[in-house]
């Protein structure tokens, strides 16, 4: 079954990414961020990708305190998931685990000298999140509202893909439209 909702989330996900460059040059684009949604028996995965500058408005290490507090506060809320992530009330869903992975988040290493730098990496680093929840009524899960664009306000489009044993769904999330549904 997992590897069926695996094929399904690729699926969508394919379609989703191949509708974004139709619209968008390259596949980072500022304001705009994926989220994957998979549902595999009580086990709700939602996996978050982002360009850095939706989140906290810029994309190399911090460099000062400001940009250091932007980025606690970054991994402050996210870390606070099930307020960003509320699935379908009657599913009785719990939060069980965070990850998030990004190269301001891991821990400083060696300075490398500028000249080996590379660009593309320095200018354009992402956050990738993975929010873990238990469903106690799997069956009854069939909606996600997502809060994440009143606390990063340089997010714009949430392009979500939802892979469940009940079927596939994409959607375009905004501010305005907060939820998926399936």
């Amino acid at each position: 079954m997992k590897k069926y909702l695996q094929i399904a989330l690729l699926g969508s996900a394919a379609f989703m990414t191949q509708s974004a460059l139709a619209h968008e040059p390259g596949a980072h684009v500022h304001g705009v961020a994926t989220l994957e949604v998979a549902l595999d028996g009580k086990v709700l995965t939602i996996d978050l990708s982002s360009p850095l500058d939706n989140l906290i408005g810029f994309e190399h290490q911090p460099q000062n305190d400001r940009q250091k507090m932007l980025v606690k506060a970054m991994a402050d809320r996210l870390n606070k998931s099930d307020k960003l992530f509320i699935p379908t009330a009657s599913a009785s869903c719990t939060l069980q685990n965070t990850v998030l992975s990004s190269p301001v988040l891991d821990k400083p290493k060696e300075a490398k000298p500028q000249a080996t730098t590379d660009v593309d990496e320095a200018r354009h680093a992402d956050l990738d999140g993975e929010f873990v929840f238990t469903c106690e009524h799997p069956e009854n899960l069939h909606d996600i509202e997502v809060r994440l664009f009143s606390p990063f306000p340089n997010l714009h489009i949430l392009n979500v893909a939802v892979a469940t044993v009940k079927g596939q769904a994409a959607a375009k999330l905004t501010a305005d439209n907060r939820r998926v549904s399936w």
